[in-house]
């Protein structure tokens, strides 16, 4: 690998272990103790940084758009959403590295355009345009029972029976078309990756039925308790069907943003599925 593709690589670990994972001990190792910064938000030095990350909500998050390097300076394009703000930051790095460390930071932000205020017609950043951050609204008034039911439904419809609907368009009237869908505290499928899982569930589950039990609110957050049911005809989660069919518990906990999900982390008891099957 080329000195620049290494460095690429290097910065965009270094902001996805600070910005999203928070690991500031893991972040330590990519960042210089003498760290330089230019930005005119951020104080002074390594410190300054990460305990400006630090003062933060833990919905910040940081997602790439572009990365280019060249010699020992990489530049990024990329969106920093979840601090609060109304607005998401658009942002454009330059880091200087030395022997794969950062060692020095300039960038230039701006805050992310509607639709209606763009001129041009185009998003600032990717392929859509700006959801306003709602957590500051969110942390006042929380949604309603039927207002979370209204915006969740959709995602529940495309689980029922999966094989036999339009997986995609039921997704996009719940999802943000940046909605992530988390499986572990790190890893996560994109609103198109997760239409593939539903649907790829459905051809092993066809008679697949996934109700909501029960809804609770918390600000813009929601949490379903659901029930999956129904009966394999092919292999499940490495088990072959038996014709036994299986009910079993699901927890998802959804953030809402703009009216839209914008993220979910999820545990399904498939285990016990997986034991009924068998049993």
């Amino acid at each position: 690998m080329s000195t620049s593709s290494n460095n690429k690589q290097i910065v965009l670990e270094a902001f996805d272990t600070l910005f999203n994972k928070r690991d500031y001990e893991a972040a330590a190792r990519y960042w210089s103790a003498n760290y330089i910064q230019h930005s005119a938000h951020i104080p002074p030095g390594r410190d300054g940084l990460f305990n400006l990350i630090r003062s933060l909500p833990d919905t910040l998050r940081y997602e790439n758009a572009v990365v280019v390097a060249e010699r020992d300076f990489v530049l990024l394009h990329g969106r920093f959403t979840g601090s609060g703000r109304p607005r998401a930051w658009v942002a454009a790095d330059i880091v200087r590295m030395r022997d794969g460390i950062l060692v020095e930071h300039w960038d230039v932000l701006q805050d992310e355009a509607t639709q209606e205020e763009s001129l041009s017609g185009l998003p600032m950043f990717g392929a859509w345009f700006a959801v306003p951050d709602q957590s500051q609204v969110a942390a006042k008034t929380s949604l309603s029972v039927d207002e979370a039911r209204s915006i969740v439904s959709p995602l529940y419809d495309a689980l029922n029976q999966p094989a036999s609907k339009d997986v995609a368009a039921l997704l996009a009237k719940s999802c943000h078309p940046n909605f992530r869908s988390y499986s572990t505290n790190e890893e996560w499928r994109s609103r198109e990756q997760l239409a593939e899982a539903f649907t790829r569930l459905g051809s092993v589950v066809p008679d697949l039925r996934w109700t909501i039990q029960e809804i609770v609110t918390v600000g813009n957050q929601i949490v379903v308790r659901g029930e999956a049911a129904g009966t394999p005809t092919g292999e499940l989660f490495g088990a072959k069907p038996t014709g036994r069919s299986f009910k079993t518990l699901s927890i998802d906990l959804f953030s809402v943003e703009g009216g839209k999900l914008v993220r979910s982390y999820h545990v399904e008891n498939w285990a016990r599925a997986l034991q009924q099957i068998a049993s």
